[in-house]
């Protein structure tokens, strides 16, 4: 408090702007301090960490672990902290209290913005859902192509890009191989998206551009081979990712 003389000798006392900050301060304080220590809120962090843990499982979009490598750290420290939280019943210090809640409900925050990143953009195995259209085996004369197609259900999540890889085998193994010679053209012939070419050896991976909005994907394969070869040739990985 600060005071003031007034015009006739009265004394004004004026609260300063430093005291109500602190006073409101230490009110704020002593308030989250009552709360965090109080024996209910000790649940709180873990119910939390559970209930976004279930939310994933129920809404789990597929694709390779490793994408999922930020989210289960995250989660993981949310639990951990939050178990920390419930085992100590009667903790003497606040701030162990106060910085174990905090780090697991950031924790648990981080966690869900992570999951719902590979959710909306991480990447979709759709390898079993790749319908071939043609007959086999391909040689390199008159039977050299055959189709590869997603439809509109494994296009479901919307992705701008394919990753394909593809497998080419000799029709008779125990025939002299083929592999050193061959090679495969594919080109995508889809609606919406420039058209692209891109020539793999056998087992290797071609990127294509899909845009947006794509319910349907078709790519021709064409076989290069030597003469007299006869070769299968079927999808080993699709994936599609936000590129």
């Amino acid at each position: 408090m600060t005071g003031r003389l007034g015009d006739n000798g009265d004394v004004y006392n004026n609260p300063t702007a430093h005291g109500d900050h602190s006073i409101a301060a230490n009110d704020i304080r002593n308030v989250i301090i009552k709360w965090v220590m109080h024996p209910s809120a000790r649940w709180l962090p873990l119910l939390l960490a559970c209930a976004a843990l279930v939310i994933a499982g129920t809404n789990w979009p597929d694709g390779p672990a490793r994408q999922y490598t930020l989210w289960g750290m995250l989660a993981a420290l949310s639990l951990g902290t939050a178990a920390a939280r419930v085992l100590g019943r009667r903790p003497r210090d606040a701030r162990v209290v106060g910085v174990l809640s905090l780090v697991s409900v950031l924790a648990t925050v981080g966690g869900w913005l992570a999951f719902r990143h590979v959710s909306t953009h991480g990447e979709i195995d759709v390898t079993g859902q790749v319908r071939t259209e043609g007959g086999q085996p391909l040689d390199g004369a008159g039977h050299r192509a055959l189709a590869l197609r997603l439809d509109a259900s494994a296009l479901a999540k919307p992705r701008n890009a394919l990753r394909l890889t593809l497998a080419i085998a000799d029709h008779e193994p125990a025939g002299p191989t083929c592999l050193p010679d061959t090679s495969a053209t594919l080109s995508l012939l889809t609606s919406g998206a420039a058209a692209q070419s891109k020539e793999i050896r056998p087992g290797g991976t071609a990127e294509f551009s899909l845009g947006a909005g794509v319910r349907s994907v078709r790519i021709d394969v064409r076989l290069h081979t030597a003469r007299g070869c006869r070769m299968d040739v079927h999808a080993t990985g699709a994936v599609l990712y936000d590129a």
